[in-house]
């Protein structure tokens, strides 16, 4: 049975629509807190509430402590909360996905806290990949492992979120919201006339990051995701700024994400050797491929019939995502090419 999705769009402002995998008598009811629809139904409440939170405000009093990180939020020029772009994308994720990267040597390299583990590890794909989804599966990953995570996404065209000032920004601003010491240091700056919200990258890095966050008494690991290098400003200024964290008395491991440029290239060749570089390609992982397709896809029928055209459909889709995607919606009108006693359905 197929719903169009204009059956389901009441076309109500800001409305967020979601796919599932379900009729009309269990679309509320789930196996379990690993079953895709409740996934997808918890992360589009999240991504709602996220919204609702980083626009509204109230007028009773707050805390000490949630009174300076609200000052500190309007001082660093934070109009959006940070979780909305992690929420959009861990919404994306397909369970069985990127668990290949936890069993990556490199990555549980990078993740060891020893002081020869290195300190940069960049992960590089083509276009439409799944970096960002996989960006957002590793943090959820760390986050739940109890690290001290801080994260930003870079979208090109998308309300200046290649500027490399706003993650800047971003990043000091989570940083102070588990480190109470560095946002008392922050805060202070301001004492100093220091305009975060015009402050160029040099500056903003100069006085938060050099003068603050490198010199303070190591207290906990800081890691770092950063997504869509290559989608920066300017990826190589980002580049030559955290090269500075290998004097850094806190330890701080950054993970980047991106597509493998000449230009990266060439200012990744020239870092100081101990930032300790690491890079893993993120294609080829094929098994990834085949989960994603095999949720978007639903077929009843014969079992060895289903994989096959699982492969098909992940041969044609040459490692990109959003052409997989184009081919598994196509599969309801190329249903007369398959067998006659397999039924396709797909969902709206």
């Amino acid at each position: 049975m197929i719903l169009e999705k204009e059956s389901s769009v009441l076309g109500y402002p800001g409305e967020t629509s979601k796919a599932l995998d379900a009729d009309h008598h269990n679309v509320c009811k789930f196996d379990n807190p690993k079953d895709p629809n409740y996934i997808t139904v918890k992360n589009a409440l999240g991504s709602i509430i996220g919204k609702i939170i980083s626009t509204s405000s109230s007028n009773k009093p707050l805390p000490p402590k949630r009174k300076e990180s609200g000052d500190l939020k309007t001082m660093l020029a934070i109009t959006e909360i940070p979780d909305v772009d992690y929420i959009f994308f861990r919404d994306q994720w397909a369970q069985g996905t990127c668990d290949w990267v936890l069993k990556e040597d490199r990555y549980l390299e990078w993740l060891n806290t020893q002081d020869r583990s290195p300190t940069l590890l960049w992960l590089n794909g083509g276009a439409a990949t799944g970096k960002s989804v996989l960006a957002s599966f590793i943090i959820n990953n760390l986050v739940e492992q109890g690290f001290s995570c801080q994260y930003f996404f870079m979208r090109f065209g998308n309300g200046g979120k290649q500027s490399l000032s706003l993650l800047l920004r971003s990043i000091a601003y989570q940083i102070a919201r588990d480190m109470p010491e560095f946002m008392e240091q922050v805060l202070q700056l301001v004492d100093e006339a220091m305009n975060f919200a015009t402050a160029d990258p040099r500056t903003l890095w100069e006085g938060i990051y050099k003068s603050v966050l490198i010199n303070l008494k190591p207290v906990r690991t800081l890691y770092w995701i950063i997504d869509g290098l290559d989608e920066a400003d300017d990826p190589r200024a980002l580049i030559r700024l955290l090269s500075d964290i290998s004097f850094s008395s806190m330890p701080i491991r950054v993970l980047l994400l991106g597509r493998r440029t000449n230009a990266v290239v060439d200012v990744f060749q020239k870092l100081p050797q101990a930032m300790n570089l690491s890079t893993i390609s993120i294609e080829g992982h094929l098994e990834d491929m085949r989960n994603y397709i095999g949720q978007e896809l639903c077929m009843s029928g014969n079992a060895g019939f289903t994989e096959s055209v699982i492969e098909r459909l992940v041969r044609g889709a040459q490692n990109n995502f959003l052409v997989s995607t184009a081919k598994v919606r196509g599969v309801p009108y190329l249903s007369t090419e398959f067998s006659s006693g397999s039924t396709l359905l797909f969902k709206a």
